[in-house]
């Protein structure tokens, strides 16, 4: 059980650091995939328990508010929802087929990530905001998530 934790965390702190420093490689004209989200949904959905991964999304979001200096707590709430969402969606449908798991991953990938853009970047005005950032940036990181599910599918 430790072990686990201790694995999901160094992985964690590998997608933080990889998603800091080097997101000007894969930044298309300024837009960026949330590859913590990702990360924090894949992980949502392997965990038991819906307390931990609350948890999860919760101290995430935290230490990545600490790190960039944002308002801390805004990433951390929308990312605390997130993975209560997607917690609960994996107690209630356990015996889903594997392509309707598959469809409702990317639904919650895309609407996490509309979620968590629109909270972060709610100076801008709104269709500004909407047509400039919140969409392509949920389309990349929906396309990003859908990369990985091919590889290494949901349970």
């Amino acid at each position: 059980m430790i072990r686990d934790q201790l694995k999901y965390g160094f992985i964690l702190l590998l997608v933080t650091l990889f998603s800091l420093k080097f997101s000007a490689l894969y930044a298309v004209y300024g837009v960026k995939p949330d590859l913590l989200l990702i990360f924090l949904i894949r992980r949502s959905l392997n965990d038991p328990q819906p307390q931990v991964a609350v948890l999860w999304g919760f101290f995430t979001g935290i230490i990545f508010d600490l790190i960039i200096g944002d308002v801390i707590g805004i990433t951390s709430l929308s990312y605390s929802i997130v993975c209560f969402f997607t917690a609960f969606y994996k107690r209630t449908t356990s015996y889903l087929p594997s392509y309707k798991r598959t469809l409702v991953y990317v639904f919650g990938v895309f609407f996490s990530a509309v979620l968590i853009n629109s909270v972060t970047m709610s100076g801008l005005p709104f269709y500004r905001n909407l047509v400039a950032f919140m969409i392509p940036c949920s389309a990349y990181t929906l396309m990003i998530a859908l990369i990985i599910q091919t590889f290494k599918p949901t349970k």
